[in-house]
C-alpha cells in the first residue's frame, strides 16, 4: 500500500504498529530526503496477503494519524516489460554482482532526487551519481546508485530493469568495481 499525507513524526515503526492489526507485514518504510533525514511524507506498507491490504485501505483512508488524515491506496506495481528483448538483441552481458548499479537509457529529465525516491524503496541507497556535461550541464543520459547491500541493489535490478522512468526504458546493470 501506499501511505501519503503522513506527519514528519511518523517513523517505520509507529507507521508499522498503526498497520500491523490488520495482518502480516513484510515491508514498511518511510521514504526519507537522504541529505536531511526527514521524511519525505510518504511511505510504503506491504502485506503478506492482498485481503489484509484491501481491508487496510478501507480503514485507513483518511484516518487522522498525528493530526493528518492519510491518503491509502493501492501501490501500482510497475509493469514488466520483456527484460531480455535488448539483452537477446544486443548479447548482452550481466556483470558480476555488486552493491554500485549502472542506470542507462536515463531521460535527461531525471533528477538525483526523482532516481532516489524509487531505488528507496529497495533498499537504502547511499548515492546516486547522474552525471553531467562539463560544458551545458545537461545529463548525459546514465548514472549509478549504491546501496547499502548487494542484495538491496538486486532488488532494485530484478524490479526495476526496464521499467518506463520519465518516459524511457532504462537499462539497470551491475557497475564494475572502479
Amino acid at each position: 500500500l501506499f501511505v501519503g499525507s503522513l506527519s514528519w513524526n511518523v517513523d517505520e515503526n509507529w507507521l508499522r504498529r498503526e498497520f500491523e492489526h490488520f495482518g502480516d507485514i513484510i515491508g514498511c518504510r518511510v521514504i526519507t530526503d537522504r541529505e536531511s533525514g526527514r521524511s519525505k511524507g510518504f511511505g510504503y506498507v506491504e502485506f503478506a496477503n492482498a485481503d489484509d491490504a484491501a481491508k487496510a485501505k478501507a480503514e485507513m483512508h483518511d484516518f487522522q494519524l498525528d493530526g493528518r488524515p492519510l491518503n491509502v491506496d493501492f501501490s501500482t506495481p510497475r509493469d514488466k516489460p520483456d527484460q531480455n528483448a535488448r539483452a537477446n538483441k544486443y548479447g548482452d552481458k550481466r556483470s558480476a554482482p555488486a552493491n554500485t548499479l549502472f542506470l542507462g537509457n536515463l531521460s535527461f529529465d531525471c533528477s538525483n532526487d526523482g532516481i532516489q525516491e524509487i531505488f528507496a524503496e529497495y533498499g537504502n541507497v547511499t548515492r546516486v551519481s547522474l552525471p553531467t556535461d562539463r560544458d551545458t550541464g545537461a545529463l548525459k543520459g546514465f548514472g549509478y546508485v549504491d546501496f547499502g547491500t548487494t542484495e538491496e541493489a538486486t532488488a532494485a535490478l530484478e524490479a526495476l530493469n526496464g521499467q518506463d522512468i520519465e518516459g524511457r526504458a532504462i537499462r539497470i546493470d551491475y557497475a564494475a568495481p572502479r
